[in-house]
């Protein structure tokens, strides 16, 4: 069902209603009271603007809870000085990247528009970010959010709890109400909420906000469970937009709202924000985040007495969450380095996008970062006071937050985070090198993706051959890591327990059987970096292969595929080389 809201109409045209249709004596729609608000900035944009932002202190106001509320100090200017405007401008670009969906790319004119920046800055800029593959530049000359952006953003799925961890709670409680299960969380920054993630039974009819999507504070359940968290200025500072015929828009109103959400632990809202949709929501803190769950149903097929039972099962998972601790570092296995590909080249400081690219790197990690000092420059590869600048500029524009004293992940990362998902394949972003190494070397290529969990490897994209005789090889086959030259580039860097393990199969009469036989050869690809397969998998095809690594940990490998016949007649240095050469860009993508 679409997040869209009903035109905006006078309140008072229309009584509030139960999600059962009767009248409500929780929810009375009421004339509002108008008068100025200060409006804050809801973009990263217009804060490089008008020079807003919010002081360390500030960004981290809102993880301060007492008696039941996060009290927010005043809005205060941030003092931009050269080094940090730079900053903030990289940040502003990242913003309106990952505002974008692909096929709503950025004209550099445009972009230079709605960042209020000059033509040749935004070109610098988008320049620049496109060096480090966080921008990638389409062939109409636009840009849209780049791989590398997408791999940061998918580590953090992974490490942070409220998109990882909290996912199986969402998962439970969506099946226990037979409701949209949405986790929000608030931005300070912005003075507004998003989706982080959502979990969605089956179903004809459903309540749909995409992840990231934004979400209005003073109406709804989500939005009103984290505003009755907050202190009584954030509601002075919001503009009431009536979004639907029901909207609550009358100060005091509200307030009794609050007051009410306060003591129950639990909003209830039926239609005030998207006009056929019914909600409960409880408010919740982890990772130095103020967020709220809540299950939500279409409102013509769901009673009030289905929200009060929902209730109960909604305030169990928040504070489920809240009690979430990160999880631990997972230990490296025995062999996750080839020297031919993995090393990862140092380099200093470089430029404001370089560092805001490590810093971004060390938010997603799970590790929290020093607030300042050498500790941080350390880690930024930077001076203290470049390093400080930088961390400024995360805190002001809500990129990260302070929690147990030091910086994490903000509400800024995690809604980028959260529009741009989690990775499921690395083939969408790395598919332009495979295409370029099937025009270069004029053989098939196909990338293989190795699963730890599974300790499983699947062909997940083949790009075919130029040549008038070329090898097609079936994309989503699994490939078995004993045999063939794309599965024992994978097998060598294993830890060495996973041979004995696997069960050893005669695809064709040239397939290794022996254990030892295998375990020599896997010696000689660990020594070489590269490995060779010739009609061990596939009666016909000879293939050169070489590993890519993620974190130095193997991640599954790139293979030119040549029928055998032709073997003889190709220039394997020259295959293997470039094979290298992608295997390598691929392992600093991924790499963190």
């Amino acid at each position: 069902m679409s997040g869209r809201s009903s035109p905006a109409v006078n309140p008072r045209t229309r009584p509030a209603r139960n999600a059962d249709g009767t009248d409500s004596d929780r929810e009375r729609p009421a004339t509002a009271v108008r008068r100025p608000r200060p409006k804050a900035p809801r973009t990263v944009a217009d804060q490089t603007r008008n020079g807003r932002g919010k002081t360390e202190n500030e960004a981290s106001a809102h993880t301060c809870v007492a008696a039941g509320q996060v009290d927010e100090p005043r809005r205060e200017v941030v003092a931009v000085s050269s080094g940090s405007a730079v900053n903030d401008r990289v940040v502003a670009t990242l913003d309106a990247l990952t505002r974008r969906p692909p096929e709503l790319p950025w004209g550099v004119r445009e972009l230079a528009e709605d960042l209020g920046l000059s033509r040749s800055t935004v070109h610098r800029t988008l320049h620049a970010l496109a060096e480090r593959d966080l921008a990638t530049q389409t062939a109409n000359a636009t840009y849209v959010c780049g791989p590398r952006l997408r791999v940061l953003a998918d580590r953090l799925h992974r490490s942070h709890l409220l998109l990882g961890q909290a996912r199986p709670l969402a998962e439970e409680l969506a099946r226990a109400c037979d409701a949209t299960i949405l986790l929000s969380l608030y931005d300070p920054v912005r003075t507004g909420g998003f989706v982080t993630l959502s979990a969605i039974p089956d179903g004809p009819v459903r309540y749909r906000l995409d992840p990231g999507a934004a979400i209005p504070l003073h109406a709804g359940a989500a939005g009103r469970a984290m505003l009755a968290a907050l202190g009584p200025d954030v509601l002075a500072r919001l503009d009431l937009v009536a979004h639907t015929p029901d909207t609550v828009t009358d100060v005091a109103e509200l307030e009794r709202l609050l007051h009410r959400a306060r003591e129950d632990g639990v909003t209830i809202s039926v239609g005030q924000h998207v006009a056929l949709a019914a909600g409960v929501a409880a408010p919740f803190h982890a990772a130095g985040l103020l967020g709220a769950v809540s299950a939500t149903r279409p409102r013509h097929e769901t009673r009030h007495a289905d929200l009060e039972r929902f209730a109960p099962l909604v305030r169990e998972t928040a504070l489920r969450i809240g009690n979430l601790t990160a999880p631990a570092p997972r230990p490296a296995p025995e062999h996750g380095r080839a020297a031919p590909t993995s090393p990862i080249p140092t380099e200093d400081g470089g430029s404001a996008t370089a560092r805001t690219e490590r810093l971004i790197s060390a938010l997603t990690a799970s590790a929290p970062l020093p607030l300042g000092g050498r500790a941080l420059a350390r880690v930024l590869r930077g001076n203290p006071a470049t390093a400080t600048r930088l961390l400024d500029t995360a805190l002001a524009t809500g990129l990260a937050t302070t929690h147990e004293q030091h910086a994490v992940a903000g509400p800024l990362l995690l809604r980028w985070a959260a529009a741009l998902g989690p990775l499921h394949s690395i083939a969408p972003i790395v598919f332009p090198a495979l295409r370029d190494l099937a025009r270069q070397t004029g053989e098939t290529i196909g990338l293989t993706e190795y699963d730890p969990a599974t300790r499983t490897a699947r062909m997940t994209a083949v790009v075919p051959g130029s040549k008038p005789i070329h090898y097609d090889l079936p994309t989503g086959s699994d490939v078995p890591l004993a045999a063939g030259a794309a599965g024992k580039a994978i097998l060598a860097f294993l830890p060495d327990d996973t041979l004995p393990d696997l069960p050893l199969v005669a695809y064709t009469e040239r397939t290794p059987l022996h254990r030892t036989a295998i375990e020599k050869d896997l010696a000689q690809v660990r020594d070489h970096g590269w490995a060779v397969g010739d009609g061990e998998r596939i009666p016909d095809g000879y293939g050169i292969a070489v590993p890519y690594f993620a974190q130095d940990t193997v991640a599954g490998s790139l293979t030119a595929t040549i029928p055998r016949h032709r073997a003889d007649e190709i220039d394997v240095d020259a295959v293997r080389t470039r094979l290298s050469a992608a295997a390598l860009s691929i392992t600093r993508l991924l790499s963190v």
